[in-house]
């Protein structure tokens, strides 16, 4: 069962309707002069969106212009009178739902029909999404092993394509150690992952590490669980009660094969851990319903939709520390992976992450999650989609790209 005390932060961020960004894209290809409606924060954290998507935008359009205090960067704040009247001109509802009666009548009534309307949702989740996030909220995950005892189709760390792949116990240390001076020890959650981490022979001294580093953090160990029960009694040490006296949950992804997952929670119950399981390990509500696999598709020339990063469900928040850099996302944290094993040469830039020894302060993580990467153009997110149910991967690059 789910602590219900504990922060959803591990949970997808809500993300905005693809096809209203799709739309938004259209609409701001068609005019030469773009404004948006409105000058307040939340217009400002628009204005935001559009410069990574490098779309112009020259102002802001409001009822009665006045100083506006606002921090991102100056764009002036003109009147929606003067700007309905000038030629190729569009602008953008960025106001809520409540304040298009001062706007729309008008509009209307001067025949100006050149405005795009946001839905609330998508506005409110393109401000979440590039919203750096506060220390309690911050996460990262890292791989103990690459390689897995699986074979999952379309796996997004790309473990069944994996040789057997061990991060180095010394090499773990050293970064955590980094990354638990960066953050003075604080953070919102970190999870160990693979792969399958409970492969690695030196899983509960990761584990130590990470609970002497951060010893208030959520710490979470994510896996399929198919080793646990023979990790209780075993030459590594007992898993169940490291899990315990370092207060680490489980969280075990169900997959529809022949295991008894019954036993993994008697388990837990019987050393009072904290135990999710779950086909969908992201979901608010868990499920033990048939396992969807996801097919996240890649557009191989790098030139993928320049909005899809606003809908992506990894974007700032599935950050991934490997080898002493901290990545966007475990596709690009992995990309390597998929290279060898289709002879591709998908390209990892040095500004797709952070090199976590010439870090200072933790808000520069945050920084970085919020903010698109180079990488991110081979993410086809227009076609990322539910493909299946749970099958044995075949192996064959279909499995990642539309042929």
């Amino acid at each position: 069962m789910r602590n219900s005390n504990r922060k959803k932060i591990h949970i997808m961020n809500e993300t905005p309707h693809r096809y209203e960004l799709w739309d938004l894209l259209d609409f701001c290809n068609k005019y030469e002069h773009l404004y948006i409606c409105g000058a307040s924060e939340r217009q400002e954290a628009l204005l935001k969106f559009f410069d990574i998507c490098k779309i112009n935008i020259e102002g802001y359009a409001v009822t009665n212009p006045e100083e506006q205090c606002l921090n991102y960067r100056k764009l002036p704040i003109v009147s929606i009178d003067e700007i309905i009247t000038q030629a190729n001109v569009g602008i953008i509802m960025g106001v809520s739902d409540r304040t298009y009666r001062s706007f729309i009548p008008k509009f209307r009534k001067a025949g100006f029909n050149n405005y795009f309307i946001m839905t609330e949702h998508s506005k409110n989740s393109i401000i979440e999404q590039i919203k750096p996030r506060p220390i309690e909220e911050m996460t990262f995950e890292v791989s103990l092993a690459d390689h897995c005892n699986l074979s999952c189709q379309m796996c997004d760390h790309y473990s069944q394509l994996s040789p057997e792949w061990f991060v180095d116990i010394d090499t773990f240390e050293r970064d955590m150690k980094q990354m638990g001076k960066i953050f003075n020890h604080t953070i919102g959650a970190i999870t160990l992952v693979g792969g399958e981490p409970a492969l690695h022979k030196d899983i509960i001294k990761c584990m130590e590490i990470t609970r002497r580093e951060f010893p208030d953090g959520e710490l979470i160990l994510l896996t399929n669980g198919l080793l646990l029960l023979g990790l209780e009694d075993s030459p590594i040490g007992n898993i169940w009660e490291s899990c315990k006296r370092l207060n680490f949950y489980i969280t075990v992804t169900v997959y529809p094969i022949k295991f008894d997952y019954k036993l993994l929670e008697e388990k837990a119950k019987e050393y009072g851990i904290a135990l999710a399981m779950s086909s969908n390990i992201h979901a608010d509500e868990l499920t033990k319903t048939a396992k969807i696999m996801d097919k996240h598709t890649m557009n191989l020339s790098r030139d993928a939709e320049v909005t899809g990063f606003a809908s992506c469900a990894y974007f700032n928040k599935f950050n991934v520390l490997r080898e002493g850099r901290f990545y966007m996302c475990p596709v690009s944290a992995h990309v390597n992976i998929f290279n060898d094993h289709f002879n591709q040469s998908l390209i990892l830039e040095e500004t797709d992450s952070l090199d976590i020894y010439n870090v200072e302060c933790w808000t520069e993580f945050a920084e970085f999650a919020a903010k698109r990467v180079p990488f991110c153009g081979y993410c086809d997110l227009k076609n990322w989609r539910p493909h299946s149910q749970w099958r044995s991967s075949t192996k064959e690059i279909d499995e990642y790209i539309d042929l």
